[in-house]
């Protein structure tokens, strides 16, 4: 879809080579839900309608600590967010899952945060946001 968007996260993933955080973190984007598999842990897993909003936070720890986290956050609030780091197995498919599936999912954000060194966020997606457009 925006193969200048992959090409520019695949460079940055490569260029850390999937930092300690990210290592056993598997992130499987399906049909009707997200799934977070961290090793040690049970998998947690969030429904794609369950989705309210997509952030990305950023910190000042890199290039050799993970520095960038997408937090996927559910509309219920007992339900847990998901914190998935940059270089997480699957990342790429959650990207362009979201792109496809996330009405206004803002490419331009996620560009912005892969340029961020220091602590930021970038809501990259909002259900509330796409309820006020209307049909």
């Amino acid at each position: 879809m925006l193969s200048w968007l992959r090409k520019r996260l695949e460079i940055k993933t490569a260029a850390r080579n999937a930092p300690p955080a990210a290592a056993g973190v598997r992130v499987v984007a399906g049909p009707s839900q997200i799934e977070l598999h961290v090793e040690d842990r049970a998998p947690a897993v969030l429904g794609w309608g369950d989705l309210a909003s997509v952030v990305i936070v950023t910190t000042s720890g890199g290039p050799l600590d993970a520095d960038l986290f997408w937090h996927l956050i559910p509309r219920e609030r007992h339900k847990a967010m998901l914190r998935i780091p940059m270089g997480a197995e699957g990342e790429h498919d959650l990207l362009v899952s979201m792109q496809s599936r996330l009405a206004g999912f803002d490419n331009m954000a996620v560009v912005e945060a892969m340029g961020s060194t220091s602590e930021a966020s970038f809501v990259v997606w909002d259900a509330s946001s796409m309820a006020s457009l209307g049909p």
